[in-house]
């Protein structure tokens, strides 16, 4: 070749390399090449009339595109690695350059390299194009693949390296939620900016693919990437009426039965004509306007002018994958779980079901609009309402009082604060003596409240906190009344632990120079999961989880019950959520609102079922009623001048027979305890 041919020759590869990438079409590209190895569940060609949402997702990811970044807050299993692989294979085959495969963990790499490897040998577009894999042969390996115009790698999130040194016009960030993720890479900042550095070279050209399955709200950075774009969701068409929406679990019912917790029946409601949506009509309903349906992508905000960001969940999964019916299972025993306290399946159903962050203990009410709510329903101080049938009490220990807040409880937890109670005096008193604050508080719990229907109950348990500045006087008064329903607690405000512990710890005590054997037995309540439950629950107005105060509930306790804040922390690159109060406000009422939350599951409220709760009914509603005065009891509040006068007991029928409870232990009608 003569020098004026090199010439040339060097002049055309410029100019070939400054010309436009050809129209590349991932959507239309992929039907016409991609195919599903043997083995997958679906295998063959690979067909967006199976998923049509995915073709939008991949008309983005396109090169002709504007945007450079989408971001996929999806439901497991929904619009990530099939999107990828599909999208990887047509860059190698019309547009050419380095692309990088993140994962959190070394398993997932392996996994996605091999499934990658698997979908190049079923493309005959592609094939060709990448090395073959020969032994000692760097060119195609787990963690790296070249193909004419680049190379594909595979590498761990958790490594700065794999992070840093590779430029690339296209990047695939999965599962963005793991811990692996976070915290700061050798000090250069935020992991996910870290990787998108990677596409600086490729500016204004260049791919961002981010996806995962959310976490917790206010710590999902896939949430927080989503917010940035344009928020977009798939609405389908009513079967019935055309009215295009989106699948939300407002709109979901299914048929279950309480007894059996069993669901038979799983179907959508039109939220414009109320028409019932079956899951047969789903094959209609997701298809594109490509493919002859109505169903599209709606933007819900402008986002920042780069990035596309959708979410989708389970619901919309195609035919023969997850049904309806399962998703229904599913909810209903995860909402079962909440009722009882355990807010984890309902957790790992939002954010892997429902593609979307999970908000725990979030607190949707104000100190005003509870008091607003309490006064518009009216209910009486001191009177256990119809709905409600067993009563506990908890005790916040001060340096100069003793704070006790009564509940009664209904099916599904549904709670009812009938009283709060300030008991003035000295925790250091004997509790022996007759004027002690701690005389006040055994008057307050052998004080009997009437119910609605007229029958008689008392307090079944009531936990006194041992954690404060008192914390010997509390084991020498609980010790002396375990047998009367006392339970000495402790607070450990650590993420997932139980509302209480399934057995006592046993701390020896001291008390006029006698050793009690065995010492008294000490409850752990977990505290952070306990006010999780209650703020998670304080939007609700009726029905299982509720809460409600008598009308005389003042506006300050209220702002007790709130004054806490749910705050993240980072502890070695991992979040933890913590609750915090400002410096010298006041939670007493927050504290005894958990207290009586763990005394109802130290009962096992939390397990009974509907048949539980009727049987109770039955046995209390069998006694002789007595007449509901036309005046309050009198108040069982001191002040530091004034003696306790309990209020004057009405007269007591005898105890009706015990039902049987789901733990196994003595139900009565006026009350029950926990053996």
């Amino acid at each position: 070749m003569s020098l004026c041919d090199a010439e040339a020759e060097v002049l055309r590869k410029v100019a070939e390399a400054l010309l436009p990438d050809p129209e590349l079409h991932l959507d239309v590209w992929s039907e016409g090449n991609v195919v599903i190895p043997k083995g997958s569940a679906f295998s063959g060609p690979y067909s967006l009339r199976h998923t049509p949402y995915a073709r939008f997702i991949l008309q983005v990811l396109s090169p002709s595109h504007r945007a450079t970044r989408i971001v996929a807050m999806v439901a497991s299993q929904m619009l990530k690695t099939q999107v990828f692989i599909c999208a990887a294979l047509g860059w190698i085959d019309g547009a050419p350059a380095n692309i990088i495969a993140l994962e959190p963990t070394d398993n997932l790499v392996k996994r996605l390299s091999a499934r990658f490897t698997k979908a190049v040998e079923a493309c005959d577009a592609v094939s060709k194009k990448i090395a073959a894999p020969r032994s000692r042969d760097k060119r195609n390996t787990v963690e790296a693949k070249e193909f004419d115009g680049g190379t594909i790698y595979f590498a761990t999130a958790g490594s700065d390296a794999n992070l840093a040194e590779i430029p690339a016009r296209y990047i695939f960030c999965d599962e963005i939620d793991r811990p692996q993720w976070r915290g700061n890479a050798s000090g250069e900042g935020n992991k996910i900016k870290l990787a998108e550095a990677r596409l600086t070279t490729y500016e204004g050209i260049s791919k961002a693919y981010e996806v995962s399955s959310p976490g917790v709200l206010g710590e999902s950075m896939i949430h927080a990437l989503y917010m940035q774009g344009t928020q977009s969701h798939y609405h389908v068409p009513c079967p019935h009426c055309d009215h295009r929406h989106e699948l939300v679990r407002e709109n979901f019912r299914y048929d279950f039965d309480a007894e059996t917790e069993r669901v038979s029946r799983a179907y959508f409601v039109c939220p414009e004509c109320g028409g019932l949506i079956e899951e047969h009509h789903k094959a209609y309903m997701l298809l594109d306007k490509e493919l002859g349906g109505m169903a599209e992508w709606v933007h819900s905000a402008e986002g920042d002018g780069e990035t596309i960001s959708v979410t989708l969940s389970a619901y919309y999964a195609p035919p023969g994958s997850i049904t309806w019916l399962r998703l229904a299972k599913e909810l209903a025993l995860a909402l079962l779980a909440k009722e009882r306290g355990d807010e984890g399946l309902i957790q790992v159903y939002t954010n892997t079901r429902e593609g979307l962050p999970y908000a725990p203990g979030d607190v949707t009410s104000t100190a005003n609009e509870l008091l607003k709510r309490c006064q518009a329903e009216r209910l009486p101080a001191r009177i256990v309402p119809e709905e409600a049938l067993v009563l506990t009490m908890f005790v916040d220990t001060q340096v100069n009082r003793l704070e006790a807040t009564i509940q009664a409880w209904g099916p599904g937890l549904e709670g009812f604060v009938i009283e709060h109670e300030v008991l003035w005096g000295s925790p250091v008193e004997d509790p022996q003596s007759e004027s002690s604050v701690w005389a006040k508080l055994d008057a307050l719990r052998a004080t009997p409240f009437l119910h609605a229907s007229g029958a008689v109950i008392r307090i079944s348990a009531y936990g006194i906190d041992a954690g404060g500045a008192n914390t010997q006087d509390v084991y020498n008064y609980g010790a002396a009344r375990d047998h009367l329903g006392c339970v000495v607690t402790r607070g450990e405000n650590l993420p997932n632990r139980p509302i209480i512990g399934s057995k006592p710890t046993l701390q020896d005590i001291d008390w006029q120079g006698n050793k009690i054997e065995h010492g008294v037995k000490t409850w752990r309540i977990g505290t952070d999961t306990a006010k999780d439950h209650i703020f998670n629950r304080l939007a609700l107005e009726k029905g299982p989880g509720a809460m409600h105060w008598h009308s005389g509930t003042e506006l300050e306790l209220f702002e007790q019950l709130l004054v806490e804040k749910r705050v993240t922390k980072y502890r070695r690159g991992r979040a933890v959520r913590q609750y915090v109060k400002p410096n010298g406000a006041r939670n007493e009422y927050l504290d005894t609102h958990v207290g009586n939350l763990a005394m109802a599951h130290y009962l096992g409220l939390h397990k009974w079922t509907r048949s539980d709760w009727a049987r109770l009914r039955r046995n209390l509603l069998g006694q002789r009623a007595v007449e509901v005065p036309t005046v309050p009891l009198p108040s069982a509040s001191v002040s530091p001048e004034a003696p306790v006068v309990p209020p004057p007991a009405p007269p007591v029928a005898a105890p009706a027979a015990a039902a049987p409870s789901p733990t196994g232990r003595r139900v009565l009608s006026r009350g029950i305890r926990r053996s």
